[in-house]
């Protein structure tokens, strides 16, 4: 009996969660606290506890592909004449805590592919993700968790905290039009997000197919039958639109009436012109990731005051602008959530900015405290499966 327990104690027990599994146990308000605390740790001064080393990354080309693959291939790069953003990413990050702040060492990978032909060839998504968490102390895997909807949900809780810096101190005096580019997961959760931290009560969704706009419309409509009772604006958005992109007449007018703009796409062109925007628009750019795509144009990014996610996000096509003049630049978004630098405030002294840009493209530390609070609520929930190593 005595060897039996001391065989139980050593065994290594690893928690695996599924992409429903997730979805159950990871709703908009946690993983906005979540990903509050994670972008807080990663600043400018290096103060945060947070340690995100380069990632690492190996191309996937076709079999039609005539590209030449370096073994020593670390960044997204490299070519394929099929599918030349088809790549695995490996992402490594860990949390040291502060002294002061008394938590847990928290250690993780994620694990990122961008594969074109998935939709299409397997009916499987774009972007397939695994994160997985490690037992600090005693360095073995502890959980792997599905995340897809993982990353959706992380990088819509990093706009939807940079929309509520963008009009904190100003507060609309009524429901602002949330203008949302694209009609996949991201757009979805974007929309949520968003909700939760502003009163949003009319919504276009800009998309190139009108079945899929259709499909999320449907979405969003049917959540009013199941209200967030976590939400900040308990609002529920009835007034939605559809509008094709190829329709640059009606694309154009949702702009100019945009209070909160969301790219949630990867096109390589701008999807709108920067004088379109009203004065006091705040954009959440999230689709673009390299420097050859580009979701918004220069002139918006000259009438914006820019806050980015990670030093990384100044190298996109979209902030191009920036490398010439950096005059619009703030700063680290994780600095202006513990109040070391201001957002939203410059147009009071540049009048030539009078708009709001978070450019995100992601960061691993994102990805582990989101894996690492979806673990936790999940043991709450009796969600996911203890699989003995």
């Amino acid at each position: 009996m005595m060897i039996r327990q001391t065989i139980r104690m050593l065994s290594n027990s690893m928690f695996i969660l599924s992409e429903s599994d997730t979805r159950q146990c990871f709703p908009v308000s946690l993983a906005i606290a979540a990903n509050r605390k994670a972008l807080a740790s990663l600043r400018r001064g290096d103060d945060g506890g947070a340690v995100v080393p380069t990632r690492i990354g190996l191309p996937y080309p076709c079999r039609a592909s005539t590209t030449t693959i370096s073994s020593s291939a670390s960044s997204a790069s490299a070519t394929s004449s099929c599918s030349p953003a088809d790549w695995s990413l490996f992402k490594p990050a860990a949390y040291y805590p502060p002294a002061d702040e008394g938590d847990d060492i928290l250690m993780g990978m994620k694990l990122v592919s961008i594969r074109a032909n998935n939709p299409a060839k397997f009916n499987k998504p774009t972007v397939p993700a695994t994160t997985m968490l490690i037992n600090a102390e005693t360095g073995e895997l502890s959980a792997i968790v599905a995340a897809t909807y993982l990353t959706a949900a992380r990088t819509a809780a990093g706009s939807a905290l940079a929309t509520e810096l963008a009009f904190s101190g100003r507060p609309p005096t009524g429901g602002l039009t949330l203008v949302v580019f694209g009609a996949g997961l991201q757009a979805e959760l974007h929309i949520k997000s968003i909700q939760h931290v502003v009163n949003i009560n009319k919504l276009v969704i800009i998309n190139r197919s009108l079945e899929r706009a259709e499909q999320l419309k449907e979405m969003i409509l049917n959540e009013n039958d199941h209200p967030d009772l976590d939400s900040m604006t308990k609002t529920s958005i009835i007034d939605i639109t559809i509008i094709l992109l190829s329709n640059d007449r009606e694309v154009q007018q949702a702009v100019e009436m945009a209070d909160v703009i969301a790219t949630t796409t990867n096109t390589i062109t701008p999807l709108f012109r920067g004088e379109w925007l009203k004065p006091g628009c705040h954009i959440n750019g999230v689709g673009s990731y390299t420097s050859l795509m580009q979701e918004v144009d220069d002139a918006s990014v000259k009438r914006c005051e820019v806050l980015v996610d990670t030093i990384e996000a100044l190298d996109v096509g979209d902030l191009a602008f920036l490398k010439d003049d950096d005059a619009n630049f703030t700063g680290l978004i994780g600095d202006a959530l513990i109040g070391r630098i201001k957002f939203g405030k410059r147009r009071e002294v540049d009048h030539n900015i009078d708009c709001t840009f978070y450019k995100s493209v992601g960061t691993a530390i994102q990805d582990v405290f989101s894996a690492q609070c979806a673990v936790v609520n999940a043991r709450k929930m009796n969600i996911g499966v203890d699989v003995q190593m």
